[in-house]
């Protein structure tokens, strides 16, 4: 499979000492370890067996802080995929700096990862073969697309894959997502995350009731600053930053550029 991503990370159960002698991760996972990185890993772990492993200090954290000191992701304003699972996880800038993640629980909240993608809450952009320049993806994307796991040598990585598709070929390529939006839609639980959640829903169903109406009527556009009122009285929660992510992106789903004209001056 061709790809131009450099999205790669440590599966942290895959290495550990109780998996050695497994050949398969749990059933469904897309999950599977090539059998001469095992054998050569097992006779690695032969040669040192007396020493002793620490259950505080995980082999894979050693790693983790070195990336992070030298390659400090969480304050980028696009993330990748991986970085966005890592956060979901685990809400912390050391995970995301980090290279490892728990396998078992990446599968759990995928589903998850593609739902905000779907309903545009995460806006996502990615650049194809033909098309170097990175694109903004609408949400209806994720429709015909998958986010699946692969793993190669030991190492393992998220990627968009046509649901329908034969062929192990990758079509978006270096696919990014919005740190502001993954933030906001998946808090730390230390920031009120019911009253966040509610403004992400708020921005989603404006979204929707604008793009509706911008189908309705795509020639006719209402200004902005009406509109803009109205959804704050519709949608409790709704910001004025959210109201314009939502106009925008309803924009683009309805394909009704007269509306981008109507916003100018509001």
């Amino acid at each position: 499979m061709q790809d131009d991503d450099d999205d790669w990370m440590f599966p942290r159960r895959m290495h550990s000492p109780e998996c050695v002698e497994r050949e398969q991760l749990p059933k469904g996972s897309n999950l599977s370890i090539d059998p001469e990185f095992l054998r050569k890993r097992k006779l690695r772990k032969l040669a040192l067996r007396q020493q002793p492993i620490m259950e505080d200090n995980p082999w894979w954290s050693y790693l983790d802080r070195r990336n992070a000191s030298a390659f400090p992701t969480f304050p980028e304003k696009m993330w990748n995929l991986g970085d966005t699972a890592r956060w979901v996880i685990e809400r912390s800038v050391e995970a995301v700096d980090g290279l490892s993640i728990d396998e078992d629980k990446l599968v759990e909240i995928l589903p998850d990862i593609h739902r905000a993608l779907s309903d545009g809450e995460v806006s996502a952009f990615a650049i194809t073969q033909n098309d170097p320049v990175p694109r903004e993806l609408p949400a209806e994307t994720w429709s015909v697309y998958e986010l699946v796991i692969e793993e190669r040598n030991g190492l393992i990585r998220v990627f968009p894959f046509i649901s329908s598709s034969t062929e192990p070929e990758q079509h978006l390529l270096n696919v990014k997502v919005k740190r502001e939006d993954v933030l906001q839609r998946w808090p730390v639980a230390s920031s009120s995350p019911p009253v966040r959640q509610t403004t992400v829903g708020a921005e989603n169903r404006c979204r929707q009731w604008l793009a509706a109406m911008m189908k309705a009527a795509p020639t006719q556009p209402i200004p902005k600053g009406t509109l803009r009122e109205e959804a704050r009285a519709k949608f409790p929660g709704l910001a004025k930053r959210g109201f314009d992510r939502a106009w925008d992106r309803a924009i683009r789903e309805a394909n009704a550029l007269n509306w981008r004209a109507s916003g100018r001056r509001t």
